[in-house]
């Protein structure tokens, strides 16, 4: 049973008002995969926490969307000064070591690079990275780009209300452009084609590379 199957069962045993249970929980997570996911968080269906969700450390009051996809030591963490936890809508992917502080909202089809630390909110079909995170760029069209990175189809009704971020926020590329640090600028069109070395886990496979089944070899 990975993170987030112990996390069901601790709300399961706090909604029947079982006592113990839902520390016993917390404590199994700590020890098997050295993670937080308390019971209180809302997770949507399809989400998957990569590596069973080892090093995972979830805010309480965080709600996660649907379809969402984890891989290792990310935070959904507080910030000081501030009430709550994330937002985060469907279809978001978030690399390894990313950090997620505050009551920030993740747009849906949202890409969190490796090791990027999110402060603000971010675009739904917006690629962001760095630290602090800004937009690196905004995808043309994130439910097929969702598909080619995961193998997980989107159903038709999700992708007809998919974002379409190029054609309605044509002046948030503009502004992100001139807002990226010297170093992720020189790094701009690689991150656009899924450059390895800063989206490990996001590189887009050539055409037909993948197959449905085959994101467990990145996120299992």
């Amino acid at each position: 049973m990975d993170v987030l199957g112990l996390q069901r069962v601790g709300r399961k045993a706090k909604q029947l008002g079982i006592p113990v249970v839902p520390s016993l929980v917390r404590q199994m997570m700590r020890l098997l995969y050295q993670a937080y996911l308390p019971y209180t968080t809302e997770v949507g269906e399809g989400t998957k926490f990569g590596y069973n969700g080892v090093g995972n450390f979830i805010h309480p009051q965080a709600r996660i969307g649907r379809h969402c996809l984890f891989s290792m030591f990310v935070i959904v963490g507080g910030r000081e000064g501030m009430q709550g936890g994330a937002t985060i809508g469907d279809y978001v992917r978030i690399g390894a070591g990313a950090k997620i502080l505050g009551p920030v909202k993740i747009g849906d089809f949202a890409v969190i690079g490796a090791n990027a630390v999110v402060t603000k909110d971010v675009p739904a079909g917006a690629i962001v990275g760095g630290v602090p995170a800004k937009v690196i760029r905004l995808m043309n069209d994130p439910a097929t780009e969702y598909e080619q990175a995961t193998g997980r189809a989107v159903p038709p009704e999700d992708r007809a209300n998919a974002p379409q971020p190029l054609s309605s926020a044509p002046q948030l590329l503009k502004a992100a452009a001139l807002e990226l640090k010297p170093e992720l600028s020189a790094h701009g069109n690689a991150v656009a084609q899924g450059a390895p070395e800063l989206f490990p886990q996001f590189e887009v496979p050539a055409a037909g590379a993948r197959k449905p089944g085959d994101e467990d070899e990145i996120y299992a």
